[in-house]
């Protein structure tokens, strides 16, 4: 069964703090625990209640961010991110010895701390290790938490998204379906990456369908090779101009 990603947050600056909880909430994160002091911290990094860690750099001025991260990388083996809002040539060292599965700069929009998770969990998976902060692209695939293991799963075999009552379902071409807590549009406007977003056209008011799949329109109807789904008269036109149908 899915479960939630739980994610640690250590953050110094209010207003970052309640920002970061408000977009995890948004995309159905779990929030493990926050700390906004080194003791806090260390105190919630020993409860070890975590899937992945928010990490800011500088807590009141000072670097020990760092050194937070250090245990996390190295005795948890979870991954973290640090959080920063610009990282000089003078720490670059310090943050690489850390160890950190990808960075996160301030100022952040949902779809930059969204990627900064996935990044990190693929990283991490990958038993690789971020590069120096630079803008990151969306990634071509989203990891899901199954028991203890996190599942990686290509956009290119995503058929469809469907909005439920709390979040949206992710259904593959092999009838695996996966939750994302966030209603179809958040989905549409964050999660699914940028280079793909055409590909994905909305076909009625609770289904996006991935047009690489599409095999024919027989009247208000998509056809894929499992199933058809029903266009409304208001997304119809929008379907045909994706697919460059003129009449």
């Amino acid at each position: 069964m899915q479960s939630d990603i739980s994610v640690l947050i250590i953050e110094d600056e209010e207003t970052w703090m309640q920002k970061i909880k408000h977009v995890l909430n948004q995309f159905g994160y779990k929030i493990a625990g926050s700390a906004g002091n080194l003791d806090d911290a260390l105190t919630a990094i020993r409860a070890n209640n975590f899937d992945i860690a928010l990490l800011d750099i500088n807590l009141h001025g000072k670097n020990s961010g760092i050194e937070l991260g250090k245990p996390i990388s190295g005795m948890l083996k979870k991954p973290f991110i640090f959080i920063t809002s610009s990282v000089h040539d003078g720490i670059l060292n310090e943050t690489a010895a850390a160890m950190p599965s990808a960075f996160l700069t301030k100022p952040f929009n949902p779809a930059s701390l969204y990627i900064s998770i996935q990044s990190a969990l693929h990283h991490f998976s990958a038993g690789q290790v971020a590069e120096t902060p630079k803008t990151a692209a969306s990634p071509d695939s989203f990891f899901v938490k199954l028991g203890n293991k996190y599942v990686r799963v290509e956009w290119q075999n995503v058929v469809y998204l469907k909005s439920e009552t709390n979040h949206t379902s992710i259904v593959t071409n092999n009838g695996d379906t996966y939750m994302v807590r966030s209603s179809l549009q958040k989905t549409l406007q964050y999660v699914i990456p940028d280079a793909l977003k055409t590909s994905f056209v909305q076909i009625n008011r609770a289904e996006v369908l991935h047009t690489r799949y599409l095999e024919k329109i027989v009247d208000n109807e998509a056809i894929t090779a499992r199933q058809s789904f029903n266009i409304s008269d208001v997304y119809i036109k929008n379907l045909k101009q994706q697919l460059n149908i003129i009449s």
